[in-house]
Order: C-alpha cells, then sequence, then structure tokens
C-alpha cells in the first residue's frame, strides 16, 4: 500500500475586539478564508464560536437589493460602519442591524400602527 497524499489540515480562528460591543471573527482553513463576520462580544465563547441567540452580522458596502456577503477580510484599522452590518433572519432575509435594534428595545412596526 503506498500513501499518495498526505496533507495536514490546519484550522484558525482570529478574533478583534473592537471598543464598543462587537468583534470581528476570521475563520481560516490552511490558507483559504472560510467565513468572516462580526458578533456581539457577550454572544462569543473565548474560541470564537457563537453562544446560543447570537446572530452572525456581515458587512456589505452596497444598499438595497444589492446586498450581499462577501467572505473577504475588512480592514480593521479604519473599519466604522457598524450601521451597515446586516445579518440573515430566520426566513433567510437580509436585515439591517437598525432592525434588529429595534426589535430587541421592543419597537416593531406593528406596535408603531396600533399606537
Amino acid at each position: 500500500m503506498k500513501t499518495i497524499v498526505k496533507k495536514t489540515i490546519k484550522f484558525e480562528t482570529k478574533r478583534h475586539d473592537f471598543d464598543n460591543d462587537f468583534a470581528y471573527i476570521e475563520h481560516w482553513q490552511n490558507t483559504s478564508l472560510k467565513d468572516c463576520f462580526f458578533a456581539e462580544k457577550q454572544y462569543l465563547f473565548p474560541d470564537g464560536s457563537l453562544k446560543l441567540g447570537g446572530i452572525k452580522y456581515f458587512y456589505s458596502p452596497f444598499s438595497g437589493t444589492d446586498i450581499e456577503k462577501d467572505i473577504k477580510p475588512v480592514n480593521l484599522n479604519k473599519f466604522k460602519w457598524f450601521d451597515r452590518l446586516f445579518y440573515i433572519n430566520t426566513e433567510g432575509e437580509v436585515c439591517s442591524i437598525n432592525e434588529n435594534s429595534d426589535v430587541e428595545n421592543g419597537i416593531s412596526s406593528s406596535n408603531e400602527e396600533e399606537i
């Protein structure tokens, strides 16, 4: 029997904490970036995985219907666009982080119509 391929797979997780409540996580496999996202620090385990209830936010420079998640590193030294973070809800729709904060505060469009 011959060994045809002998390969070591290396997994690496990088984390960058911002001054606010967010952290940026990158998951690498060998030299390939497999996933990158923002998350609230309170929902992160020390190894970079999400706790129950945590949401993966992604940055998109686009707006409207052109919003999409690109898996590429963000310049962390110059990043300040936390209002352009988005997430995918349970129905598979892309939502803005501003919509999520309104829901957490108990404000929703249905409540506003009732008042």
